[in-house]
C-alpha cells in the first residue's frame, strides 16, 4: 500500500499535464509513497498517443487508465481511479495544477497521522490551492484538491458525491467532512493553474464542461446518510440509514469533539 495516491482525468492537456507530473517529482521526498493514476478518455487519440510515447520517460508511478469519455467526473473519473489505487490517502487533482512544496509528502505524513492516531483513517485535508479572492465564498473555505482517508471513501462507496457530476464535488466534499468535524489544514500547497485567477487562458476543455455544467445543475448538499455513514464508522456502530440533507454549521458539531 502507498501512502498517496494522486487521481485525476486529463484530456488535451499534454503540456500541463506534463508540467504537473515534474512538479510532483521535484517536490516528493519519498518517491516510494506515491502513485499517480491518470484517465484518460478512449476517443482522445492524442493523449493515448502521449501516455504511449512517454510511458519511458515518466516516473515509474505514473500510470494511465484510457475510460470511455463521461461528464460525471464523479462517478466516471474519480471514484474509478480510487477503485485502482492503494494509498491511505487519496488526493483529487487536476491536471492544471502544480505541486510546489518540497518534502510535502513527508510534511502530510507527520499530521495526518498525528491527528488520525489509532482511529478510522477518516479525514479531509484543506490543501492550500491558491485560489485567493477567487475562491467562491458563498460556498464555504473549499479547496480545488481534497485529500481523503481512505476508510471514508469505502464508508460512503465514492470519493465524490456520483450526484455531483463536474463542478462542486469539491464544495459538497468540504461541506460533508466539515459537518462531522473531520476536516485538517495540510503543511502543503498545490497551486491551480486556472484561468478564473488569470494564471492561463481559457481553453476548449473548460468551454465545454461550463456548458455541462449549467445544462446539469447540481445539488452540492450532503445528505444524512452520508453523513451518518462517516459517523457510525468514527463511533464503530452500523450507520442508521437516513436521506435528509445535513445541516452544515459554521463550528462542528458538538459531537464530533469525541473523534478528534
Amino acid at each position: 500500500m502507498k501512502d498517496y495516491s494522486i487521481i485525476f482525468p486529463s484530456r488535451d492537456r499534454q503540456r500541463l499535464l506534463t508540467d504537473l507530473i515534474k512538479s510532483i517529482a521535484n517536490t516528493t521526498y519519498d518517491s516510494t509513497s506515491i502513485e499517480v493514476l491518470i484517465a484518460i478518455d478512449d476517443d482522445d487519440t492524442d493523449m493515448q498517443s502521449y501516455a504511449y510515447w512517454a510511458k519511458d520517460s515518466l516516473p515509474n508511478y505514473v500510470k494511465f487508465f484510457p475510460v470511455p469519455r463521461s461528464v460525471n467526473f464523479s462517478r466516471d473519473y474519480y471514484t474509478y481511479l480510487f477503485g485502482k489505487s492503494t494509498g491511505r490517502w487519496i488526493i483529487a487533482c487536476n491536471d492544471d495544477a502544480e505541486f510546489t512544496t518540497p518534502n510535502w509528502d513527508k510534511e502530510a505524513k507527520n499530521a495526518l497521522e498525528s491527528y488520525i492516531g489509532a482511529g478510522p483513517n477518516i479525514v479531509y485535508g484543506w490543501i492550500e490551492d491558491g485560489l485567493g479572492s477567487h475562491r467562491l465564498s458563498q460556498f464555504g473555505n473549499y479547496c480545488c484538491f481534497p485529500l481523503l482517508g481512505r476508510d471514508g471513501i469505502e464508508a460512503l462507496g465514492y470519493y465524490f458525491s456520483p450526484n455531483v457530476t463536474i463542478w462542486g464535488a469539491d464544495i459538497w466534499c468540504e461541506k460533508l467532512y466539515r459537518s462531522i468535524g473531520r476536516t485538517l489544514t495540510m503543511p502543503f500547497t498545490i497551486s491551480h493553474i486556472s484561468h478564473h485567477s488569470g494564471k492561463r487562458e481559457q481553453d476548449d476543455l473548460n468551454k465545454r464542461l461550463a456548458w455541462e455544467n449549467r445544462k446539469n445543475p447540481c445539488d452540492m448538499q450532503p445528505t444524512r446518510e452520508e453523513q451518518n455513514k462517516l459517523i457510525s464508522l468514527l463511533r464503530n456502530l452500523p450507520y442508521i440509514q437516513d436521506d435528509r440533507p445535513v445541516p452544515v454549521k459554521t463550528e462542528p458539531p458538538r459531537i464530533a469533539n469525541a473523534f478528534r
